[in-house]
């Protein structure tokens, strides 16, 4: 007995946070593209995602329906709840996460479960800890396991931390982050050299992990650079007053090593031009410190707190500057390295997470062992000793951007996965038909 395969796969999306909602970071960007980039292939998709909590006042979900219908995506979306503790405790703090976002995996589980029995779907892919609730009920249902299940666990945060309070903290989230992905028929590392990492951290069988890179729209980043931004910028910076530019874009936590970059940057203060800067974007808790820690190595001077800055700023920014510094202590895909390389800057950065299948030395920048100023500052220097070979820098930046981590390219490559589970399974059914036979 021959079953005819879909057309193309109808798929349940399990997600927590979305751009623009719920903020930009790299997650919610992650699913926004993911979604939007699926349903331009012509894929059906169901977006299950919470509703703005007391802390989203950005936007409405009318908002984020319209940023959907912009992009040229035709899909649906469900809404959730996902505050449920006291309006005395920040719903993301490390307590109101693992109260909240559990029992918020939990009833999405139930409900996209529900619609997977009803045949809504032919694929479910989970984000994050999205993949839990789901999860226990499907390896409880026979039905529900004979249905492609994907999940993306993402930076994995929880599991490197070296805050033995915060790993302390998060032991009962790790325990449920790595149950519900290992539930499922496929991982997804998102980065060729940390594959490994989702065996190791989480026990999922190494035969269950698949590679499909996250990912940044190019044509939505090179469409926010300005000429007039760009003019603003250098005013707002007074960059025309530079001789060399240095810049690092993140949150100002501890974890970003800019405590380190400072450190590196001191040390080289002999060998760089009279005036040189340091460009920080972001905002966090790391920013008196670093204030601080700035005035005590003398380069207060030179060093800038840009703040938060919008797409169009941001993308525009980048443009203006030379080198690209992202001194991380641990990291996940890192989307802003994606970011400077299809800028085309020379990146100097650490040798963690997925950094090193984006950033090569020779290739298009260098690579620096995490924490270590010293090996920082001599890879900054070896760097700027390489001025004359940026332009072919830049040139194999864009490269690996568009081969291999644009979201059109992403996003086919997803497809492919989707279709191949369903193929798989479509397999296995004819071929108990047949034993039956």
């Amino acid at each position: 007995m021959r079953i005819d395969q879909p057309q193309l796969p109808r798929v349940a999306m399990l997600a927590r946070v979305v751009f623009p909602l719920h903020g930009f970071g790299g997650i919610e960007r992650h699913v926004f593209h993911l979604v939007t980039h699926l349903a331009r292939l012509g894929v059906q998709v169901t977006l299950y995602v919470q509703h703005p909590t007391t802390d989203d006042r950005r936007l409405t979900t009318d908002d984020l329906e319209c940023a959907i219908a912009a992009a040229g995506g035709q899909l649906s979306v469900v809404y959730l709840r996902y505050d449920y503790t006291s309006p005395a405790m920040r719903p993301n703090s490390i307590l109101g996460r693992q109260i909240n976002y559990p029992w918020y995996a939990w009833r999405l589980g139930r409900m996209a479960a529900a619609a997977a029995r009803r045949g809504a779907f032919d694929v479910v892919h989970a984000q994050g800890l999205c993949a839990l609730g789901y999860g226990w009920i499907r390896r409880r249902d026979p039905l529900l396991a004979r249905l492609p299940f994907i999940a993306n666990p993402h930076g994995l945060e929880e599991y490197r931390t070296p805050d033995w309070r915060k790993w302390l903290a998060y032991a009962p989230f790790r325990a449920l982050y790595s149950y519900g992905t290992r539930c499922a028929d496929r991982a997804i590392a998102t980065d060729a050299c940390t594959q490994d990492d989702l065996p190791h951290y989480l026990g999922v069988d190494p035969q269950r992990v698949v590679v499909i890179p996250s990912a940044i729209d190019v044509a939505e980043c090179t469409a926010w650079t300005s000429n007039p931004t760009r003019a603003a910028m250098r005013e707002r910076f007074r960059l025309a007053e530079a001789d060399l530019v240095f810049l690092s874009v993140s949150r100002l936590e501890r974890n970003k090593g800019y405590h380190i970059l400072a450190e590196a940057l001191a040390k080289l203060r002999g060998q760089l031009p009279p005036r040189w800067r340091w460009l920080l974007v972001g905002e966090g808790k790391e920013r008196a410190a670093l204030e601080a820690r700035a005035r005590t190595l003398g380069i207060a001077e030179y060093v800038t707190f840009a703040g938060k800055l919008d797409d169009t700023e941001l993308h525009s920014l980048y443009e203006e500057v030379d080198l690209v510094v992202h001194p991380t202590l641990y990291e996940g895909s890192s989307l802003v390295t994606l970011e400077a390389l299809i800028h085309r800057k020379p990146v100097v950065a650490s040798a963690v997470g997925g950094i090193p299948d984006k950033v090569f030395d020779v290739r298009n920048g260098y690579l620096a062992r995490p924490g270590d100023a010293d090996d920082l500052a001599a890879k900054i220097a070896l760097a700027l000793d390489a001025r004359e070979r940026w332009p072919a820098w830049g040139d194999e930046s864009v490269r690996i951007v568009r081969t291999i981590f644009d979201w059109p390219v992403v996003a086919r490559r997803t497809l492919e996965e989707y279709e191949r589970m369903v193929a798989e399974r479509i397999q296995q059914v004819e071929s108990r038909i047949e034993d039956r036979g």
